[in-house]
């Protein structure tokens, strides 16, 4: 998660992966160049060269939860912001940055490649157990964003955080639209099982954020397969092999 050290303040961004964090990153650093710290761009490949061995948290700085942030920081931020997007979107855009831009490697493309249904089952299943799973990509929106944070949504575009940064910095920044650095081109179709597993495990993200909450029964025999590949899954993340 970015942080902005000005003169007279300290901005923190609180990056909600598959909200449009990364677009926001890359305008702040555009901006704001060296100002802008908390970026390892890189931690992917550092994650699977053996960094697995020592990081503490084991995420990257851009996705660090709240809890874990505040020990990463010199002092209080003055001000903190974040975008976040609706849960079920967010988990259609991960699957499809995993299948199609992720820079993991062949066995983490390989479980990408899964149905959808499958696929959420057993990520979600194994971040239950393992939090941090995937540099804390199924992490509630809520673990992230702390309470006095000023929250955008995603769905409302990009546009107002840029005008609201050049107000709170008192900066001319370049304010234009903002392209999605991590656009897709397909589509991933949910069906109402998966919306009601969905919106079950991101309940909190759903009250706090605005959400619909979708509701109905979400079991199957998916989810007693879901229940025996999620520990591999998880073996394999903690170990580098995603």
């Amino acid at each position: 998660m970015p942080s902005l050290t000005l003169p007279n303040r300290l901005i923190w961004f609180a990056h909600c992966p598959k909200a449009g964090g990364t677009s926001i990153e890359k305008f702040m650093v555009s901006n704001w160049g060296d100002a802008v710290s908390h970026l390892h761009w890189g931690w992917d490949l550092w994650w699977r060269g053996g960094g697995w061995r020592v990081a503490n948290p084991p995420n990257s700085p851009q996705h660090m939860i709240w809890a874990d942030a505040q020990s990463q920081l010199s002092r209080a931020p003055d001000l903190i912001f974040a975008v976040v997007r609706n849960p079920a979107d967010r988990m259609a855009s991960e699957y499809r940055w995993q299948r199609e831009k992720r820079r993991g490697t062949r066995l983490g493309k390989a479980l990408a490649h899964l149905p959808f249904s499958l696929w959420l089952r057993v990520l979600l299943r194994a971040a239950q157990h393992h939090p941090y799973i995937f540099d804390n990509h199924f992490r509630p929106q809520a673990d992230i964003v702390p309470q006095t944070a000023q929250v955008f949504h995603f769905e409302a575009g990009l546009e107002p955080v840029i005008h609201w940064l050049a107000d709170v910095t008192d900066d001319t920044v370049d304010i234009r639209t903002i392209p999605h650095a991590l656009r897709s081109t397909t589509r991933t179709e949910i069906s109402p099982k998966d919306r009601a597993l969905i919106g079950a495990a991101f309940a909190e993200d759903c009250r706090r954020f605005g959400y619909l909450h979708p509701k109905g029964k979400s079991t199957s025999w998916l989810d007693q397969l879901a229940v025996c590949i999620a520990p591999l899954v998880i073996f394999l993340d903690r170990r580098g092999a995603l």
